[in-house]
């Protein structure tokens, strides 16, 4: 059981203990309709709350005293914290039941009179994995230096965030370079101008200017923090108490400051469903290390089924004979897949039941949910508790728990069930928005769905086409390899000698030798777009495809070199597969490619026959296509093999 408040003076001193303050509301309806159904530290990422990712992450960071403000759902949060087993940390929780603004909390807090000196605040939407205790030492440093350092934000670099579905949450920091003092904090969102004083450019020999930070959530905060916003009560919002601080500097006495997480270390708040999206995919795929499902003792019941395609499976659930289970996918705790199920980059809670031949893709089924027979479901969230019945699809939609479902056909809606009624509202204006926000679920109005972690370009000039929501590791090891093939290329470097660099980067990442495969396969066939792009030479697919020939013919050797076994068949198929699907240049080339490599003995006929007719799943279109573009070589294996067959008889 977690440790009470009346622990706290007993065995802990007053002063030396390093205390956080964590919201279990993050008071906004971006969730929507979740507010109705779980408090935002409640949410579960792959089947398991967000809370209990974050003490791991606190208890890592010798965090000893949580207070978790909870003001709604509050019986549901004292239970869960009873369930808790943590003995080496206090968690206390502290109720306001009808508390409705992050201000009014904090003032709450200071009221109460707990906090002493340094503490971290943490909103409820945040997963992070960073080391708190080395940031707050950080802070404390900066305080020593300036005693007017109230608060260091953490914000985290994603880089160019822009049509991503973070896009909403970066903010433009004007700050010193030198210390990190913020001198403009404003989020983005649709402003295309930003007013800048000319006072910092005097004052400030060495200014950073930079588009591309998030807000992680997580600040490292000094005792002036709670008073300032006790005496100020137009202090509603995190972005009101920024603006104020840095308006009101001199008047206040008051600095802000700023860090980033190292390279190793991950932090995202959960403000959409796509960015709830993005983080599953991320955990799954090992960018949140080490908070992943190999290493963390509540995942330790979940066998692997696929390492290279991340998925998982409860040793306690059932998937029936004919059901596959694909890219990025995880089985709950008891939950029964019937037969003939097709389960595609879809995480299913525990206690849950899915019927025959039923098609689950880019999904999210909560707890005690029930689908039936030859449901179809793309993009959707089913909440706790609900009940399709057979024949049900669903595009776009969002389910509300205890919701039943008789046969129906829905495309961007939110269903809801109102005292035995079933209501159906438009997807994009939820009624449960506050005025001025906007809500964001997988698509948006008008466009395709976009799964935003495996997003690309269909123009084959972006080179951006070929990366993927990869960890950092592989993600690293496969731009090496592009710049090592990329600069053997333009100076004609021996083969021998770039394999020997490829190797060196394998052992630098500790890839293994099929990731390898697939990597070098997948560089190779990325390298016209980046090669071109480099020298300023017409970007067309006609051009991408003439590149393409000449760098296969160059670097045969390579490929030879990592195809010499039955597994790296099935790798270099498998990064074939995955460009084309993502690039519209490479399509028309397939069957070329694939006679290419037969012709070099590296891909065989029975390998390739066997990719064709039982990996590629007709029901996709971009396969569909594939499929097509690949009919011409498979049809003329198939006739030289009956040929080959006549001439023996």
């Amino acid at each position: 059981m977690s440790k009470t408040a009346s622990d706290r003076n007993t065995k802990l001193g007053k002063n030396d203990v390093l205390q956080a303050i964590v919201f279990a509301d993050d008071f906004t309806t971006q969730l929507s309709p979740l507010e109705n159904v779980l408090p935002s530290i409640l949410l579960p990422v792959l089947n398991t709350p967000l809370l209990q990712y974050l003490i791991e992450t606190l208890v890592a960071s010798r965090v000893q005293e949580v207070f978790l403000y909870c003001s709604n759902h509050i019986d549901l949060l004292k239970n869960y914290i009873k369930s808790l087993n943590q003995s080496d940390i206090i968690i206390t929780p502290i109720i306001s039941d009808g508390c409705r603004s992050l201000g009014d909390a904090l003032r709450d807090i200071d009221i109460k009179g707990w906090v002493r000196g340094d503490f971290i605040l943490i909103r409820g939407d945040v997963f992070t994995n960073v080391d708190l205790k080395r940031l707050i030492t950080s802070h404390r440093c900066k305080t020593k230096k300036d005693p007017g350092n109230s608060m260091t934000l953490l914000l985290s670099n994603f880089g160019n965030l822009q049509n991503s579905c973070l896009e909403e949450e970066t903010c433009l920091l004007v700050s010193n370079n030198e210390d990190n003092k913020v001198l403009l904090y404003k989020k983005m969102r649709k402003e295309k101008k930003i007013q800048m004083e000319l006072q910092w450019f005097l004052d400030h020999e060495n200014l950073r200017i930079n588009s591309g930070l998030l807000d992680s959530h997580v600040y490292f905060c000094s005792p002036a923090v709670l008073p300032l916003f006790s005496d100020n009560f137009d202090f509603q919002t995190m972005e009101d108490f920024i603006k104020g601080v840095l308006l009101n500097e001199e008047i206040l006495n008051s600095r802000i400051y700023w860090e980033s997480p190292s390279p190793t270390e991950y932090a995202l708040p959960v403000t959409s469903w796509k960015a709830y999206h993005k983080l599953t995919r991320d955990i799954l795929q090992r960018q949140a290390y080490p908070l992943s499902l190999d290493l963390l003792n509540f995942f330790k019941n979940y066998s692997c089924l696929s390492i290279l395609n991340s998925t998982y499976k409860h040793q306690t659930a059932t998937i029936s004979r004919g059901s596959s289970l694909k890219n990025n996918s995880i089985i709950g705790e008891n939950s029964i897949i019937n037969g003939n199920c097709n389960i595609i980059r879809t995480i299913i809670a525990g206690n849950c039941q899915i019927g025959n031949k039923t098609n689950l893709e880019n999904c999210y089924i909560f707890n005690d949910t029930k689908i039936g027979n030859e449901c179809n479901l793309k993009d959707c969230l089913i909440m706790p508790n609900c009940k399709l019945d057979n024949n049900i699809n669903l595009n776009n939609c969002i389910v509300i728990a205890n919701v039943k479902l008789t046969k129906c056909e829905y495309i961007d809606k939110i269903i809801s069930d109102e005292n035995g009624e079933i209501i159906v509202d438009d997807i994009f204006e939820p009624k449960f928005l506050e005025a001025g926000e906007e809500f964001l679920f997988y698509s948006e109005r008008g466009n395709k769905n976009i799964d935003d972690d495996e997003e690309s370009n269909e123009d084959s000039s972006s080179e951006a086409s070929y990366g993927a929501s990869i960890p950092d590791d592989v993600s690293i090891f496969l731009s090496e390899v592009i710049d090592s093939l990329s600069r053997g290329y333009q100076d004609k470097l021996n083969c021998e000698n770039l394999i020997l660099e490829i190797n060196s980067s394998r052992y630098a990442y500790n890839m293994a030798i099929r990731e390898v495969t697939y990597n070098v396969i997948k560089a190779i066939l990325g390298l016209p777009a980046h090669y071109l792009k480099n020298n300023d030479s017409p970007l067309s697919d006609d051009v991408y495809r003439k590149t393409l020939k000449g760098m296969l013919i160059y670097f045969k050797k390579i490929i030879i070199n990592y195809m010499k076994t039955e597994d790296s068949q099935e790798d270099c198929l498998r990064a074939i597969e995955d460009v084309a699907n993502t690039t519209k240049a490479l399509l028309p080339f397939t069957h070329h490619l694939l006679h290419f490599l037969y012709d070099c003995d590296t891909l065989s006929e029975e390998k390739i026959i066997e990719w064709y007719e039982n990996d590629l799943d007709e029901k996709e279109a971009n396969v569909q296509a594939l499929k097509k573009a690949v009919m011409p070589f498979i049809k003329w294996l198939q006739e030289a093999e009956e040929d080959s067959s006549s001439d023996e008889n």
